[in-house]
């Protein structure tokens, strides 16, 4: 190798080298940024009766359901529920179930994006036909 072969060769390798020291850092993603979505169902109970509906999680994240009006009666104590939407059946199962009033939310963790449900039912106190409307948040 003659001196200038070895100049050249040693001024690459100093170039590469810096170079590579440069790139060693990896750049990093953001954490993605989920938008909530807000899904308002509203529908009549009459004495005895049960509605259901579904909706589609794409995100991870909780969803809260709530009932966020009754009439003709507000203080009426309904059962709430959430689960998962069965589509051949039109059915949603009951996986976490309370006993809640006006405004009480219940939550759950769903464990990937799945289509979901919200279910109303008379736990014994509706008299006459009763309008309610749920709110249910997720991602």
């Amino acid at each position: 190798m003659t001196h200038a072969s070895a100049r050249s060769a040693a001024a690459i390798l100093i170039t590469m080298g810096s170079l590579a020291c440069g790139s060693a850092q990896t750049p990093t993603e953001p954490a993605p940024v989920y938008e909530q979505k807000t899904e308002t169902y509203t529908g009549t109970l009459n004495t005895g009766g049960t509605a259901a509906f579904d909706f589609t999680v794409t995100n991870p994240g909780n969803i809260v359901g709530k009932i966020t009006e009754l009439s003709p009666v507000s203080t009426l104590t309904m059962g709430l529920w959430l689960g998962y939407w069965d589509a051949p059946n039109t059915s949603c199962s009951q996986d976490i179930t309370a006993s809640v009033t006006l405004n009480t939310t219940l939550s759950g963790a769903p464990p990937g994006p799945a289509q979901y449900c919200v279910g109303i039912t008379d736990v014994g106190n509706v008299q006459v036909p009763t309008t309610f409307t749920i709110v249910v948040t997720h991602y």
